[in-house]
């Protein structure tokens, strides 16, 4: 796949089906060329179901890419233009994701619940499979098993390349590559645990996450950031780092990053810090 003015083209060459959102901003930030891809879920069923909600007005919601379960494509919004995906969010220091950012919508029913009689339903109340459930925690809630639908194989493949082809055409870097919950973290939890966010990063890059997970970055906040003792809001404050200081990454733990202190180019305290306030150095 490739990008041709803002079109996603598929392999045979030709564009992939086009369906316009009205539901779309300006141009995006950086004279159109977007630095971040989102990836969702719908929450729903069929992507055709997603794809005829987007053509509403009333929806007041839009992403670029919907991608099916069997791996079916179609764009609704051009890559330069702003569509309405992200809601209240921020990443790499920048408020307003959808300014700066291309979307993409995979159909699956996301969190499920039990039914009355064992079972799982969505939240629109349709019976999922039992072979189609698999049982994880997020990383916004540690310590809680639910029940999440899987993503289809051919789904995924189809999502790998669409990303590859992003990655290609705008350059983007493998911590440009999000889930809805990392920009959004008190308010989303898609694409969630069944996605598997680091496995597909790997497949979008070629590359272990740990090659870009070892990285300096920045604090990216006008009032400091607040090092912690654990990765939570309730743990003691060791010091509050300043914004732009220099921290090394030494390990991730879902949304609270484990970084170092760098003063003089040496690591010196370490502690927990939430990721939405770092940005690359």
């Amino acid at each position: 796949m490739k990008i041709k003015n803002n079109r996603l083209v598929a392999n045979n060459g030709t564009m992939v089906p086009w369906v316009a959102s009205p539901n779309i901003g300006g141009n995006l930030s950086n004279g159109g060329r977007p630095d971040t891809l989102v990836m969702h879920y719908t929450a729903g069923g069929a992507g055709s179901g997603t794809v005829s909600y987007f053509k509403k007005p009333s929806a007041k919601v839009s992403a670029h890419l919907v991608i099916g379960r069997d791996g079916d494509i179609t764009q609704m919004v051009k890559f330069d233009r702003t569509a309405w995906h992200a809601g209240k969010s921020r990443w790499k220091g920048k408020n307003a994701v959808n300014r700066f950012s291309i979307g993409i919508e995979l159909a699956n029913y996301g969190k499920l619940r039990h039914s009355g009689n064992g079972g799982w339903v969505s939240a629109t109340g349709k019976s999922i499979p039992t072979e189609r459930v698999v049982l994880d925690e997020h990383k916004h809630f540690p310590g809680s098993e639910y029940g999440w639908e899987v993503f289809d194989k051919q789904q995924i493949d189809v999502a790998v390349e669409v990303a590859q082809a992003i990655v290609m055409e705008f350059g983007l870097e493998p911590w440009d590559l999000v889930g809805h919950e990392d920009i959004s973290p008190h308010r989303k939890i898609d694409p969630g645990p069944a996605f598997g966010m680091d496995r597909f990063r790997t497949l979008v890059f070629g590359r272990e996450e740990e090659t870009w997970n070892d990285n300096i970055f920045k604090v990216d906040s006008p009032t400091g950031l607040n090092l912690r003792i654990a990765g939570n809001v309730g743990a003691t404050v060791i010091e509050k780092l300043p914004d732009g200081a220099p921290v090394h990454v030494i390990e991730k733990s879902g949304n609270w990053w484990l970084v170092a202190k760098v003063v003089n180019g040496n690591e010196d305290k370490t502690g927990y810090v939430h990721r939405n306030w770092l940005a690359p150095n």
